[in-house]
């Protein structure tokens, strides 16, 4: 019988620097989504606006939700789910079909707007003041909150840092052997995906810039408890107990609850809690009150597992468990499960769906310079790169403890921290970063259905190179003449995604067969 472990479910989200198509310089895209929403209902697309605070910043259908990250210089898709136990026919060819079809339409739509993506993962050259900042910003509460209350310095995100998250569906069971198997192998992909050698319009001595904003975004937090969980724990995580005290419990001060039925970046109301508690302490009260962020009026909230739930995405390291609860269990069951280290089997009761979010690859496109490879496949493989090793490990067993042997998990911190710095050229301790990168790969291999395999060509490339996208920005940039902020706008504009590769055929095929993809009626 079909299982998650051999067929998990599978999306993407994937983020996009914006940049003016003449200048490089970095792009305000929010014209963009009242075009996609009168285009695709046109198409009699099922299509709702996305709102927040009362202006539109994206259009979500029934499997992509094209919106911004947090600035209408980035733009985020979120793309599926396809695939999992029910339909064990579908892989990763079906993902990647959607991918191409929203990478189309993005690249379109943006070129008449003079616009267009760039194969980078941070914009090079992009000072931030606040005036900046206030601009670009998209308008969540949830910002003001994090800025204004935690501490948090959110601004240096603002140049269009953007990754590639891959999500890939794991049961209960597996849940925490999953993350750490997408902890333990980030470095390869920091070391595999690097793409921001440059801020601010200098090199920063860095491959993956980008990965400095946590330390820096949270410098100086009004809780100290959040320092701690952008980084990975001291010893892998032992079960899902475990995972949720880590983020939950003691000085970690809980987040600004969501009002109703909205996401926790604040399209509707939020509330924050009187004296910040943990969240676990929060829940074990009967009631708690608060205040309403936009007015400061005086709330009494009553705690349930929905609020578990809502604020799930409170750890910002290299991969994360998602969850969304079907019947949510009362607290009194959830702190007892917890005692007994039984989360698994609540969960596996409770949660219509379970997956892993790998936050660790920078974002690459197939630029000119990799559409031009002799192999096609090169290419055709980047977006979805990151998604084949995430997939690939998940379905093959044993790859954590023999990833484990070359990887110890004291060094993991070292070799992230060679990763952002160095890419493939980084050592932690007796460990290459090149060859762990390829063990990774050759692993993700190993699990992937044949027709997959495809997807890891810009990986093996990238290891038979020796050059990641970092590598190939600052070989372009050393090659340029005139002044920094000439090279530095050559190289985004020469870097343009200006035309998506098609999936391989026959796999390209499967996305006009699934039941998913036909026309839908406009919402």
């Amino acid at each position: 019988m079909a299982n998650m472990r051999t067929h998990p479910t599978l999306g993407v989200e994937l983020e996009m620097p914006v940049v003016d198509l003449a200048s490089g310089a970095s792009f305000d895209g929010r014209e963009l989504f009242p075009r996609l929403f009168e285009s695709r209902r046109g198409r009699h697309e099922a299509v709702t606006p996305v709102l927040a605070s009362g202006s539109l910043i994206g259009v979500a259908g029934p499997q992509v939700v094209s919106s911004v990250d947090n600035g209408f210089n980035n733009l985020e898709s979120a793309i599926g789910i396809v695939g999992g136990p029910a339909r064990p026919g579908s892989n990763l060819n079906d993902l990647a079909g959607l991918v191409h079809r929203e990478l189309t339409e993005l690249v379109g739509a943006l070129s008449e707007l003079g616009a267009g993506i760039a194969n980078l993962s941070q914009h090079p050259a992009t000072p931030i003041d606040e005036a900046f900042y206030q601009a670009m910003r998209a308008p969540k509460p949830i910002y003001d909150y994090w800025r204004d209350v935690r501490g948090w310095r959110h601004e240096t995100g603002m140049d269009a840092k953007a990754q590639n998250g891959p999500t890939t569906g794991v049961d209960a069971e597996h849940a925490v052997e999953a993350l750490n198997l997408a902890l333990l192998a980030a470095p390869a992909m920091i070391a595999l995906f690097a793409n921001s050698p440059f801020e601010a319009g200098e090199p920063t001595g860095c491959k993956e810039n980008r990965l400095r904003i946590w330390t820096r975004m949270f410098a100086a937090p009004t809780f100290p408890g959040d320092r701690a969980t952008h980084r990975p724990p001291v010893q892998p995580f032992e079960d899902l107990a475990h995972y949720l005290r880590w983020m939950f419990e003691g000085n970690r001060a809980m987040q600004a609850l969501p009002l109703g039925a909205n996401s926790y970046k604040g399209f509707g109301e939020l509330a924050r809690m009187d004296g910040d508690p943990s969240l676990f302490a929060f829940l074990r009260a009967q009631s708690w009150s608060g205040r309403r962020l936009s007015d400061g009026a005086a709330i009494e909230v009553t705690p349930d597992l929905r609020h578990l739930e809502s604020l799930q995405f409170s750890q910002f390291s290299d991969a994360r468990i998602r969850f969304s609860f079907g019947t949510a269990p009362t607290v009194e069951d959830f702190f007892q499960a917890l005692a007994e280290r039984k989360v698994e089997a609540l969960f596996a009761d409770h949660c219509q769906s379970l997956y892993i979010e790998g936050r660790a690859a920078g974002a690459n496109f197939p630029d000119a310079e990799l559409c031009d490879l002799d192999d096609p496949l090169v290419s055709a493989s980047v977006a979805m790169a990151p998604s084949a090793i995430q997939k690939g490990l998940q379905c093959n067993p044993g790859s954590l403890h023999r990833l484990s042997r070359q990887l110890p998990w004291r060094d993991l911190g070292l070799a992230r921290e060679e990763a952002v710095r160095h890419g493939l050229d980084g050592r932690a301790g007796l460990v290459s970063l090149a060859r762990f990168a390829r063990a990774v790969v050759e692993e993700a291999e190993e699990g992937l259905c044949p027709s997959e395999r495809w997807m890891l060509a810009y990986p093996l490339h990238v290891l038979e190179t020796g050059r990641n996208g970092a590598d190939r920005a600052l070989a372009a940039f050393e090659r340029g003449s005139g002044s920094r902020a000439t090279r530095l706008r050559e190289l985004v504009t020469s870097r343009l995604l200006r035309r998506v590769p098609p999936v391989p055929f026959p796999q390209r095929e499967r996305m006009f067969e699934a039941p998913e993809f036909a026309t839908a009626s406009v919402a």
